[in-house]
């Protein structure tokens, strides 16, 4: 049983400030303040944070003696970039808000800023309450389910259907809960107005009839967009009537704009997936050269949908724009080429995005500095693609480089760091370096328990993999105790058919079986296999897991019959799934070989175990535990071959 490999997309977002330019402003204004908060529906403006201190390349920095938070400085140029703004006690809520050029407005630039303590408690808060609306619309759908079952409105195959395709769509949630708990806990109320103010509480809230309800008021959308782009088409025609047209168009984009992310973000909290993304789409559509609105396009289109060609056209547009003026776009290039490189990492062609992610790395070295977080995200990413390609160690050289800079440059309490830890610790786990893996897997685990709490997925992972280190050190009890911590929060938190909770239970029906209590070990593995089948369906590579799992359990206990049925399984679904080349199939071979072996058919075992051994090192070296695990399973079969001829 492979573990769960805790690598995650690390995107290099840059937010765009809306800004309406006025050609005779020549002084910047703004503000340092909190977040404006709603409290039982109502406005609760932020506070101004005098002795903020404000940066501006090439200008000395602005100290803020006002109450309120504002601030200004002269620009001549159309452009500054804003270096940095610091307070004792504080941080940015919006860590992309610097350093980053902006353009100069006649409008006030906000900076938002909230201790580090309030920022977790908002983001905990916020998580909080999707997690709870989340759980309530699962079980609504359920009960509904189950209503027409029982009034006999659909069959016994389509309830079934219904019911793996609802779980199936609850794997995404965690992404979900995290994208939305970070957007209203960054959300500042007072930078709203009061129609998209109860909009957003609505939401945040889980009141998502009320808000689609609100947002119905404005009228037909679809139409609206519609006719936003025959207006637009007319500006053209229209040269005499320009300027106001144009005025007009901008003001009425923002709005649409506005609407189309709101009914995007009622949607996806419904996990309404391809809805929610319909109106990013339709939103991306009214301007094909704001490079926010093509990478929100993108990245929800990639995460939620996997539909990596449509994202892939998303990113390579913005790729463009920002090629055309490199000199403002700095930032959204070398995000540009960091998600087209994690495009091509997702569909499998790792030199490719190795290409693109070393482009992102010679590029944000030279603009931002290799101590720069965003720097130490592009090497986190090419450490998780040099693992994808088996290249170990030079995963371990960016994943080290990585994290020293994170160790530098950010809270050491920082979840990203614990991602990084884990990172670290499956590499090592997969070079059999176990005491190390430990190492890093618990410093993972400290920093995520202290972030999140102790019943969290990302705590389950924790002890998952730590428990199954202990496991290759053959201390089942201490194995034993971390798998089941990991089972109880997964059990709880995901539920028992969420596909990181079926690790779980092949974890432990894997550890059993090594302690010989076989019936107990099937038990697991059954479990786990039901629960796959339930939401990833019959032919998915992790139903393979299972099958080839159970499979070895009936060999242990003499069912060779049954025992090849389920290996076999395991291996059609994996070449049907992964192909005829890939190393896992390998362990099919083994298993079917280990199955005739136990049954003294031993050129039929040898049959398989060479197949084995030559998909092991192709895929893993020659040097790997497995692939000299099957190599002396050769030699052992060869010695009774020669036994029997004697």
């Amino acid at each position: 049983m492979k573990q769960k490999n805790d690598i995650k997309k690390l995107l290099l977002l840059a937010a765009i400030m809306l800004v309406c330019v006025c050609a005779s402003a020549q002084t910047q204004q703004g503000y340092v303040k909190t977040k404006g908060r709603m409290v039982k529906g109502k406005l609760v403006p932020g506070q101004g944070l005098k002795g903020a201190m404000v940066s501006v390349q090439g200008r000395t920095a602005v100290l803020v003696n006002s109450d309120n938070g504002a601030f200004s400085f002269p620009i001549s140029e159309p452009q500054f970039r804003l270096d940095s703004v610091r307070k004792k006690g504080y941080q940015l809520v919006d860590m992309d808000a610097c350093p980053k050029t902006y353009k100069r407005s006649g409008n006030p630039l906000y900076i938002v800023m909230e201790t580090p303590e309030q920022q977790l408690q908002d983001k905990l808060n916020a998580e909080k309450k999707i997690r709870r609306n989340l759980q309530k619309q699962l079980q609504d759908k359920e009960d509904e389910i189950e209503a027409l079952k029982e009034e006999n409105k659909i069959t016994l195959e389509e309830y079934q259907k219904s019911l793996q395709q609802l779980y199936a769509e609850q794997e995404s949630n965690e992404q979900l809960i995290a994208d939305m708990a970070k957007r209203y806990s960054e959300l500042d109320y007072d930078q709203l107005d009061e129609f998209y103010r109860q909009v957003s509480y609505c939401i945040e809230n889980g009141e998502l009839v009320k808000a689609d309800s609100l947002l119905n008021t404005r009228g037909d959308l679809s139409k609206q967009v519609e006719e936003q782009l025959q207006k637009g088409q007319a500006i053209k025609a229209q040269e005499e009537q320009l300027g106001k047209a144009k005025a007009v168009h901008a003001a009425d984009q923002e709005e649409l704009a506005r609407r189309c992310y709101s009914f995007y973000e009622t949607f996806a909290a419904q996990h309404m997936n391809d809805t929610a993304a319909y109106y990013l789409e339709l939103r991306a559509a009214l301007d094909t050269t704001r490079i926010e609105w093509q990478n929100d396009a993108g990245t929800f289109i990639d995460d939620y949908l996997a539909d990596y060609d449509k994202a892939l056209s998303y990113y390579t547009r913005i790729l463009g724009i920002s090629m055309a003026q490199p000199e403002i776009n700095t930032v959204n290039l070398i995000s540009s080429l960091n998600n087209i490189g994690y495009i091509h990492a997702e569909l499998g062609d790792y030199a490719n995005a190795s290409q693109y992610y070393l482009q992102a790395k010679d590029m944000s070295e030279a603009a931002l500095g290799h101590l720069h977080p965003q720097t130490a995200n592009i090497y986190l990413n090419l450490g998780s693609n040099c693992s994808a390609m088996g290249d170990y160690d030079k995963a371990l050289d960016y994943t080290n480089d990585a994290i020293e800079i994170y160790e530098k440059t950010m809270d050491p309490s920082d979840p990203i760091l614990a991602s990084a830890y884990n990172n670290l610790g499956h590499c090592y786990s997969e070079k059999d370096e176990i005491e190390k893996a430990l190492e890093y897997y618990f410093k993972s685990l400290a920093i995520r328990v202290k972030a999140y709490g102790a019943k969290h997925p990302d705590v389950s992972l924790s002890y998952n993999n730590i428990g199954y280190c202990y496991l290759q050190l053959l201390d089942y009890p201490t194995g034993l105790s971390y798998l089941e911590k990991s089972l109880g929060i997964s059990e709880e938190v995901l539920g028992s058919s969420h596909p990181t909770t079926t690790y779980m239970y092949n974890n432990i029906g894997f550890l059993y079986t090594r302690i010989g209590e076989n019936e107990k070990g099937l038990e697991y593995y059954e479990k786990a296999l039901e629960a796959r089948k339930k939401v990833l369906g019959e032919d998915n590579d992790h139903t393979a897991v299972c099958y080839d799992n159970i499979g070895n359990v009936y060999t242990k206990m003499g069912e060779y019959d049954k025992a090849l049925e389920n290996n076999r399984k395991a291996l059609e679904i994996r070449k049907k799934t992964l192909g005829e080349d890939h190393p896992d199939l390998g362990y099919s071979y083994y298993n079917i070989g280990f199955a005739y072996a136990n049954q003294g058919k031993y050129m039929e075992a040898l049959e398989y175990y060479n197949m084995a051994y030559e998909l092991l090192k192709k895929g893993l070296g020659e040097d790997h535990s497995d692939t000299q695990y099957a190599k002396q399973s050769i030699e052992q079969i060869q010695q009774k071959l020669k036994e029997e001829k004697q």
